[in-house]
């Protein structure tokens, strides 16, 4: 039986020549975008899963808009474990569109597994605002600034 300890939802991972992770980029179950649609350059799941045995499990994910109930991606792959006990994947999917903000869940489904692994997380549409700019000056400039020579 595989079990999940943590999943965390980033941009990418590196692994160091010493076995160590680099997380890059970290979301904090919030994906904030600047407009919509836009496209995630990278979407990465790094999961700390469990096994009871040795083995390789065949396994499908999918990123779900919940509010449409439409499938953004679909995917298939493996999960091997070598020896009991705890296991990291790190799940990278290039070029995410993304059409809609709301709750999105990812889902993943072992063979021989009733039930899934799920990840929910929200994507937020937030606008960057532009600098007011004050008549006469330049943005973050002091109105009251006289000239070098005065």
């Amino acid at each position: 039986m595989i079990k999940e300890q943590y999943t965390i939802i980033c941009d990418e991972v590196r692994q160091e020549i010493n076995g160590k992770f680099i997380l890059i980029g970290v979301y904090q179950k919030v994906i904030t975008i600047p407009q919509i649609p836009f496209t995630l350059p990278s979407l990465t799941f790094y999961q700390v899963l469990e096994s009871d045995r040795p083995g390789v499990w065949q396994s499908r994910m999918k990123l779900q808009h919940l509010e449409s109930g439409k499938n953004i991606f679909e995917a298939m792959g493996a999960v091997n474990f070598q020896r009991p006990g705890p296991g990291v994947s790190a799940l990278r999917f290039p070029n995410v569109p993304l059409m809609a903000a709301g709750p999105y869940n990812f889902v993943q489904e072992f063979q021989d597994h009733k039930d899934p692994l799920i990840t929910a997380f929200d994507v937020v549409l937030v606008i960057p605002q532009q600098p007011q700019q004050m008549p006469g000056g330049f943005p973050g400039m002091n109105s009251g600034m006289k000239g070098m020579g005065g």
